[in-house]
This record gives structure tokens, C-alpha cells and sequence, in this order.
């Protein structure tokens, strides 16, 4: 288990994190369909796929759900967070990844995926779209790095429970990429040179700031497919999996309309 992490209760990583409330929250709103609390009482297990916002999104997101996760009934839930690879590449997040999360490398999917199943763990929370929150819109759902989250929820039987939020969007700041530095993209990171030639705009993580109020709209997917429809072939199963996770972004991009702009 400790490859891909420690299996959290809910309210001891609370504990953990319970001085960052006052510095970072006036309020936190959720709204969820179905409830919050009915989809914790009913599912055993839960993925959470959660919008990135600006790159420092997910601290907020998680800290507000986890909060919220308390308020309505999840004492008994222990979580596992899935990250992305590069934050272990950044000091403060690896410090926070280590020290938080008791986990110090990225896990292999087939570790996370037995650990799921098998394990004492009830929810998984990550984040689809991964490092592409750097580029574009900070209130845009961008493309997301890989479906293979859905293939974790059918794995294990599990819905998967869609969050959007609001309010940490000026945590970051748009930065323009003139043309004659993409060379130098390309060096470092091949894979935003032709997102950066459609818009040019990168999201830079700039200060950790309070936030009045910040926002939460969730609803509950269920996939369409089952586990014993995945294809052995990898190539026909990544379609497969892809299909889900068009309607799923779909789903971020309608919840993230309903949400104000505060």
C-alpha cells in the first residue's frame, strides 16, 4: 500500500490541515446533485474527478471538499489523492505531497487500481486535466491528459462523483508566449507548443491568497461502460475510454456554467 500512498481517514488528514481554513476561507458553498451527503451514505466507493482551474487550483478543491466531505457524513471515508507527476518535481509540493498525503512518488495505475478494489480506501480524488491547466483560460475546462481515471472507476464499481469550483482563479496569472519563445518550449515541455500557437497565454502560479468565496458544484456520472467491456486490445480500449471521458468534460463544461464568477 505504501507505493501508492497511505489510505487517509478523513477526519485525522483533517486534522492535518485544519490551521490552512482560517488563513484561506471566508466561506465554502457546495451545491451537489444528488446531495452530498445521499451519495456518501449510498456508495462505498467514489471517484472524484475535480476541474484544475489555475494551477494552484487544487489546493483549495481540496481542502473545500474535504471539509465539506466531513460536514455531511464521511467520518468513516478514507481517501487516496492522485497526482500529477510533476508536482513531485517541485519542492513545495513534493513537501506537501510527503508531509500531507504520506506520499512521496507517483503511483503506478496498477497500484492504484488493486489498491481501490482491494483496499480500505473509499474515494479517490484527482484532477483530469492535469498540467494542461497552464495553458489557456484559467475558467476554461481544458483537454484532459489521460481517461484512464474512468477505467479506475469501473474497475471498482464505483460513480464518479464530477466537482467544478470557483474563487482561486487569481491565485494565478496570464502570461503571454511570443512566438519566437516556443523553440525553447519545445526544449522543455514538447507537448504545449501547439496548444501555445492556438492561444498563447500560460497560467503561472503567482501567490496563495484568501478567498471570500469559494464555490463547489458537483454532480454524480455513472459510467456507461462495465469493466468486463474493456477491450484487451489497448488501442480499442482507449477509445473506449475516451468516449466516457468526452461526456464527463462535457459535464465540467455545463457545471462550470452555472457557476458565478466571484
Amino acid at each position: 500500500m505504501q507505493e501508492v500512498g497511505v489510505a487517509l481517514a478523513l477526519p485525522e488528514l483533517y486534522r492535518r490541515l485544519a490551521w490552512a481554513y482560517p488563513l484561506l476561507f471566508d466561506e465554502i458553498i457546495i451545491r451537489s446533485t444528488p446531495p452530498l451527503r445521499e451519495i456518501l451514505l449510498r456508495y462505498p466507493k467514489v471517484v472524484h474527478a475535480i476541474s484544475h482551474a489555475g494551477t494552484l487550483g487544487w489546493i483549495p478543491a481540496i481542502l473545500a471538499l474535504l471539509r465539506v466531505a466531513l460536514l455531511e457524513g464521511g467520518q468513516e471515508r478514507k481517501a487516496l489523492g492522485v497526482f500529477h507527476r510533476g508536482l513531485y518535481k517541485v519542492a513545495l509540493s513534493r513537501w506537501i505531497l510527503r508531509t500531507v498525503f504520506q506520499s512521496t512518488s507517483p503511483p503506478t495505475f496498477a497500484r492504484v487500481i488493486e489498491a481501490f478494489q482491494n483496499g480500505p480506501i473509499t474515494d479517490v480524488a484527482l484532477f483530469p486535466e492535469g498540467d494542461n491547466c497552464i495553458l489557456g483560460d484559467v475558467y476554461d475546462i481544458r483537454p484532459f491528459r489521460s481517461p484512464k481515471f474512468i477505467e479506475l472507476a469501473v474497475a471498482a464499481q464505483a460513480p464518479i462523483l464530477v466537482t467544478v469550483h470557483r474563487g482561486s482563479e487569481e491565485w494565478g496569472k496570464d502570461v503571454y508566449v511570443p512566438s519566437w519563445m516556443l523553440r525553447w518550449v519545445r526544449e522543455l515541455q514538447p507537448s504545449y507548443v501547439r496548444p501555445l500557437m492556438k492561444n498563447p497565454i500560460l497560467n503561472l502560479p503567482v501567490r496563495l491568497g484568501r478567498i471570500a468565496k469559494f464555490s463547489l458544484r458537483s454532480s454524480l456520472y455513472i459510467p456507461r461502460l462495465s469493466y468486463d467491456q474493456l477491450s484487451s486490445k489497448p488501442r480499442e480500449r482507449w477509445f473506449q475510454l475516451q468516449e466516457e471521458a468526452h461526456r464527463i468534460k462535457k459535464l465540467m463544461e455545463a457545471l462550470s456554467k452555472e457557476m458565478p464568477y466571484v
